[in-house]
């Protein structure tokens, strides 16, 4: 499953070679916790641990490309008492953004991502869940070391044992700069999930660092 996540991070790697204007580089790692709550019937609720890593590229003209993998480890009881559930999502894709002509420190933009959950749920078995996301997104800059940002978008995935995301996919966050091209983060996110044909809500707060090239 590794290679999956080194092909999606390799897809921003060669680009220096294009030598575009206005190219740059981030990449960054992330940890926290998730809680998995069963939607409409307060039960079956679950925590995990979730951690992942992303990169990013400017490509110059507002235009970037992004890829992702994200590790959930949700609590045995999270899908099901005695599951030892795991959940690989890979994302590739990208989208335009741009600073706004009137007020500079806001930047919005549009995104799209493929995206793949590799599902294990122990000794029931695993398999594969594919689907999209797409969206909007903005960011706010009212210091030079200090901003704020947002995606939030549509994602549908399907796949293996009804699992999947389907609805609503959201990111909020906050960051700070420490030194020239790092920035510390803090996040949360918000998906709609599915499992065995029941809906789910993930909600994950996550902290992390990025470096810019």
């Amino acid at each position: 499953r590794m290679n999956k996540t080194l092909l999606a991070l390799a897809l921003v790697a060669p680009l220096p070679a294009f030598a575009l204007p206005g190219l740059s580089l981030e990449a960054g790692a992330f940890g926290g916790v998730t809680s998995i709550d069963a939607a409409g019937n307060g039960s079956g609720d679950g925590k995990g641990v979730e951690y992942g890593v992303r990169a990013s590229a400017k490509l110059g003209g507002g235009l970037f490309a992004d890829g992702a993998y994200t590790r959930l480890n949700p609590e045995d009881n999270a899908f099901g008492d005695g599951l030892n559930s795991r959940i690989d999502e890979f994302r590739v894709g990208g989208g335009y953004s741009l600073s706004l002509p009137i007020l500079p420190i806001l930047t919005a933009g549009v995104y799209a991502h493929y995206v793949t959950q590799d599902v294990n749920l122990g000794g029931v078995g695993s398999g594969n869940s594919n689907g999209y996301d797409f969206g909007v997104l903005g960011r706010f800059d009212p210091l030079p070391f200090i901003g704020a940002y947002a995606r939030l978008g549509k994602i549908e995935s399907t796949g293996y044992a009804g699992y999947g995301s389907d609805g609503v996919d959201g990111l909020f966050g906050v960051d700070l700069s420490l030194f020239p091209f790092v920035r510390l983060f803090a996040e949360y996110r918000y998906t709609e999930a599915l499992a065995s044909d029941a809906k789910f809500d993930s909600h994950g707060v996550h902290g992390g660092v990025r470096i810019g090239l």
